[in-house]
């Protein structure tokens, strides 16, 4: 009989107290990472991998991106279009 109105007890000590609890809100502001977009036309084909392809493109002209998407923009004339995301802002 002890252990079972120490148990009781017990049980609603703890709901009284998970009950109270408050939600804390931060004070701080979030960062938001921005991301630069930007398209661009090259000479050649996608080819296999045309992320990979896209990448060394921009590398060439001294712009680094950390993703690409490549699309044919001009079949006739052996033309891809990429379009890159880059890792600052603004663009």
């Amino acid at each position: 009989m002890k252990s079972t109105t120490l148990f009781m007890v017990s049980c609603v000590l703890m709901f009284y107290v998970l009950s109270h609890v408050r939600e804390v809100k931060s004070v701080a502001p979030k960062r938001v990472k921005k991301v630069c977009e930007k398209s661009q036309v090259f000479k050649q084909n996608c080819g296999w991998n045309g992320n990979k392809t896209c990448i060394r493109g921009f590398n060439k002209i001294k712009e680094y991106p950390f993703h690409c998407e490549c699309g044919i923009y001009d079949e006739l004339n052996s033309r891809r279009l990429c379009k890159c995301k880059f890792p600052y802002s603004p663009c």
